[in-house]
């Protein structure tokens, strides 16, 4: 598996930022299916609250913050050579010595903006109690 050093370098980073996009894909379906109905209404859950009933948004009862990548680090071990004015470099064959190690931390953040702003607009629905 030979190939330019920044080829190498760039799969990897470009890996890292799949990975982001995945998971905030992730977050906005689970988003619209879990809170949301098809006609894009919110999915409510009927409450009993000093004596009346409510039908609270399911969307405000729980917390959305989202994931992050806070830090990508990858140790693998690399055979250095040149092509003329390029480095190039090697991974070897898949085995043990030759495995990179990658480690990815995730964070959370603070919510988004629009999300904060439906969550306030969600709650007007609750009636005052």
């Amino acid at each position: 598996m030979a190939g330019e050093l920044q080829n190498i370098f760039d799969s990897l980073y470009s890996a890292v930022v799949q990975a982001q996009k995945s998971v905030e894909e992730s977050l906005s379906n689970n988003i619209r299916e879990g809170y949301f109905n098809e006609d894009g209404s919110a999915k409510t859950v009927k409450m009993r609250l000093n004596d009346k009933d409510v039908e609270a948004p399911l969307f405000v009862l729980v917390p959305h913050n989202t994931l992050k990548i806070e830090s990508c680090e990858v140790d693998l071990q690399v055979n250095l050579d040149h092509d003329g004015d390029k480095a190039v470099g090697c991974l070897g064959k898949l085995r043990k010595s030759k495995m990179a190690n990658v480690k990815i931390k995730f964070s959370s953040t603070d919510q988004a903006e629009g999300m904060a702003r439906i969550g306030d607009n969600l709650i007007k629905l609750i009636p005052t109690i």
